[in-house]
């Protein structure tokens, strides 16, 4: 029974080690580095005058690590044709096409905990969003209200926005796959206004090396 004990101790240890090492390796090149990456997602908002919808999208970001945080900076193109609505200065309402949105990104991500090559991970940060294409669908019939659905457009195709993110991220080496949603509320002044915007990423990130002696200049 001894030897039985001992034997299964050795299995046990034998089994963990690599583990650890896996572990080990995977910190080691996570920590202090550089990741690019490519994206592919969903967007799915809402407008005042459609309802809702999902639109495919793109990107390429950067991650820039430390130990247990990171600075995340992103760019993607969604693609759409949708519409929208702006009102004049006597409240008539006037409906307006839009098309595709570009969205670059400023986030702070914490990596709180690891399992094995497993990171979850959330922060919060900015965006700025920009609608492509908008035309008007419905014609304004003086030049007063012509004047002012203008400069409503012109105003509203583009916005800032808080954000808020979660994701988990798995690594081989230098190479992670990672999948992740971000929420960003809805805004008054903006032509994606009918409700809160979520997006949902899936993609690689490869780490191409230590970001400490750059930073730390």
């Amino acid at each position: 029974m001894r030897t039985v004990r001992w034997l299964t101790s050795g299995l046990a240890l034998a089994a963990l080690v690599p583990s650890l090492g896996a572990a080990q390796s995977s910190s080691r090149l996570f920590e202090n580095s550089w990741f690019w990456g490519a994206k592919g997602g969903v967007m799915s908002f809402s407008t005042e005058a459609d309802g809702n919808t999902a639109a495919p999208l793109v990107g390429i970001e950067w991650l820039i690590t430390r130990t247990h945080g990171a600075l995340y900076i992103s760019g993607e193109q969604s693609f759409f044709n949708a519409t929208s609505s702006v009102n004049d200065r006597y409240g008539q309402e006037y409906r307006v096409g839009i098309r595709d949105m570009r969205r670059y990104s400023v986030a702070a991500l914490a990596f709180p905990w690891t399992w094995g090559t497993v990171r979850p991970y959330g922060g919060i940060g900015f965006s700025l969003n920009n609608i492509q294409r908008t035309s008007l669908i419905d014609m304004p019939s003086t030049d007063t209200s012509a004047f002012d659905v203008a400069a409503q457009l012109d105003h509203q195709k583009d916005r800032a926005s808080f954000i808020t993110m979660a994701g988990v991220q798995g690594q081989y080496q230098r190479v992670s796959l990672f999948g992740q949603v971000t929420y960003m509320p809805a805004k008054s002044g903006f032509l994606l206004n009918g409700r809160s915007t979520y997006i949902l990423e899936a993609g690689v990130r490869y780490n191409f090396g230590s970001s400490r002696e750059r930073l730390d200049r």
